[in-house]
């Protein structure tokens, strides 16, 4: 199992899309939220979901993302999980599936604006000063980190392209060099 994390907008996604084109199944933790903000009629904004996954986690334990998702991840082989935001939710993986990985993309803040801004998606932010106060709340569950423990990272600071081969590169290396995570599950 490989979980990824890192900053709104830092290439979470495309990594995502390269490991699916090599056999891997994904999940991603923001699609848990957004589900159970749906079930509290939270309102579909990134202010109001972020506040609600704050408050699940007052409530509940700081892992409490990490353990709905692992409720929802099926006897897949080559799983990857999108959106660790703490040490917690590592803890909760960790103990659920032993020879985990983690991966964190890094991308400097300008760069992960004009991404967001692109993808149009209902819940994201909308300019400079909403990505800050995201990265701060972010930061306040422990992101930082979770990066700075992280076992591989990639530095997404080059054209599309060349993120996709350096995804590509780096999961075939954890492919070779963690051979254990296929036969564990």
């Amino acid at each position: 199992m490989i979980i990824i994390t890192g900053m709104p907008g830092s290439g979470k996604d495309e990594f995502i899309k390269v490991a699916r084109s090599m056999g891997w199944k994904d999940y991603h933790m923001g699609d848990t939220v957004r589900k159970y903000a749906r079930q509290e009629n939270v309102e579909n904004t990134d202010k109001a979901i972020g506040a609600f996954a704050s408050q699940e986690r007052k409530a509940h334990g700081m892992g409490i993302w990490a353990e709905r998702v692992i409720m929802e991840i099926r006897e897949d082989r080559k799983v990857i999980i999108d959106g660790l935001r703490n040490i917690e939710e590592f803890d909760a993986f960790r103990k659920a599936f032993p020879a985990l990985v983690m991966v964190a993309i890094h991308t400097d803040r300008e760069e992960r604006l004009k991404r967001i801004m692109k993808r149009h998606r209902s819940d994201d932010v909308k300019d400079l000063g909403e990505l800050i106060g995201r990265d701060e709340r972010e930061l306040s569950w422990g992101i930082g980190n979770a990066i700075s423990l992280s076992h591989y990272m990639i530095v997404n600071d080059s054209t599309l392209e060349e993120f996709k081969e350096n995804a590509r590169k780096l999961l075939l290396r954890i492919e070779k060099e963690n051979p254990a995570y296929l036969a564990d599950m």
